[in-house]
């Protein structure tokens, strides 16, 4: 049983996978005029007003006690995600076994700076730490304040202690699964041993999935094309990020498809025969055929890029997005991150330039994607969790 926000009920359903709704579509949530310009601008002060309005904060959490509860039953072990504290008390409610899992590091480390407010300067370690207990408190206690209410109200549980649930964590060896590759971000040593990066969790297209006839005809039309869209990210203006799109593609010489993406980037609008418009196609199948990818750095994309073997041109908006960036730059498989919010036709025609003529970057892109293809994140994943299960029967 998956259960996630109603967005992604048809994905689930093209796999075969039983699936319960929690709350709110997060696509609904996003798109709204003021939470769209505040994300797009990628002011953290801005996102956090926004995240702490009233109206917001009750359309969030809407229904998501009931929800919860409801995904739960029959369960005989949980995996949930580790910032989502809710799911935690409900296994202990039901004295299930569980464990946590995320998509990028929120674990404190010296080994790098705080992924949600990374740093590509050296700010010392004294500071990083500071931040990073910061970040770490704040994530803690934003989850902390629902998780109480819930636990009070509806499982009759006690509260949880101010200072976050680790002790608790370590005691038990609940396993903490990062769903990246150590490749691309090795394993701290400071870090405990219940904390496992798995390798990425990749799925490849759904069983009968057939590419659409007319991409299949405009990929064979020409040379590989370049992918562009910035997925769940509401760009705080569609039309004209379109034509910044279509300005940078004409000034790179390049063909594109893109996305149309949360934000609807294309929708409706026909297109120069250059450019090809998708609502909706597996990464895994793309990617591989594209020249190069812009994206905006979640750790999804970023993880289906790599393993595409092909360069990155990433433009971050928020959260974990610009320390994945720096780690493509770092790694040698993608140009210097551009910020949405400084994003020109220029400097995009510039970075794409880059990423479709520099043989360096691409033979690197390849070797990394190798590597990458070569792991097993989901089976560690599975092994982990179900030794873990046994453990505790």
């Amino acid at each position: 049983m998956l259960a996630a926000r109603p967005d992604f009920a048809s994905i689930a359903a093209s796999y075969g996978i039983d699936f319960t709704p929690l709350g709110n579509p997060y696509k609904s949530l996003l798109r709204g005029e003021d939470v769209a310009a505040a994300i797009g601008s990628g002011n953290i002060l801005g996102i956090i007003r926004q995240a702490s309005d009233s109206k917001q904060r009750a359309a969030f959490f809407e229904r998501l006690d009931t929800d919860t509860w409801k995904a739960v039953q029959g369960a005989d072990a949980i995996i949930y995600k580790s910032s989502w504290i809710p799911f935690a008390s409900v296994a202990e409610k039901l004295g299930v076994p569980c464990a946590a899992a995320m998509l990028f590091p929120l674990t404190r480390t010296r080994s790098f700076p705080s992924f949600l407010i990374g740093s590509g300067k050296d700010r010392g370690r004294i500071l990083d730490s500071l931040i990073w207990r910061m970040t770490e408190q704040f994530v803690w206690q934003v989850a902390r304040a629902y998780d109480n209410k819930l636990r009070r109200q509806f499982l009759n549980l006690p509260s949880l202690p101010f200072f976050g649930p680790f002790a608790r964590q370590d005691s038990e060896r609940m396993p903490l699964l990062y769903a990246y590759s150590p490749i691309v971000l090795p394993r701290p040593s400071d870090w405990p041993d219940r904390i496992v990066v798995t390798g990425y969790w990749f799925s490849d297209p759904p069983p009968g999935w057939i590419p659409p006839p007319d991409l299949v005809a405009f990929l064979e039309d020409g040379p590989p094309p370049v992918y562009v869209g910035f997925g769940s990210m509401p760009s705080g203006g569609p039309e004209s990020t379109l034509r910044l799109i279509l300005d940078a593609l004409e000034l790179s010489r390049q063909r594109g498809v893109m996305l149309s993406g949360w934000a609807g980037i294309g929708e409706g609008v026909k297109l120069p025969d250059y450019a090809f418009g998708v609502d909706s196609v597996p990464h895994s199948w793309l990617f591989p055929r594209m020249a190069a990818v812009v994206h905006h750095g979640g750790a999804g994309t970023t993880a289906a890029g790599l393993r595409a073997g092909v360069p990155s041109v990433i433009t971050p908006f928020v959260a974990d997005q610009p320390s994945w960036a720096r780690r493509i730059e770092a790694l040698g498989v993608g140009t210097r991150p551009i910020p949405f919010r400084q994003l020109t036709a220029d400097r995009l025609a510039s970075a794409i330039r880059a990423a479709t003529s520099d043989a360096a970057m691409r033979d690197r892109a390849a070797e990394i994607g190798k590597l990458i293809r070569a792991e097993d994140g989901t089976g560690t994943a599975a092994q982990v969790f179900t030794d873990y299960v046994r453990g505790k029967a």
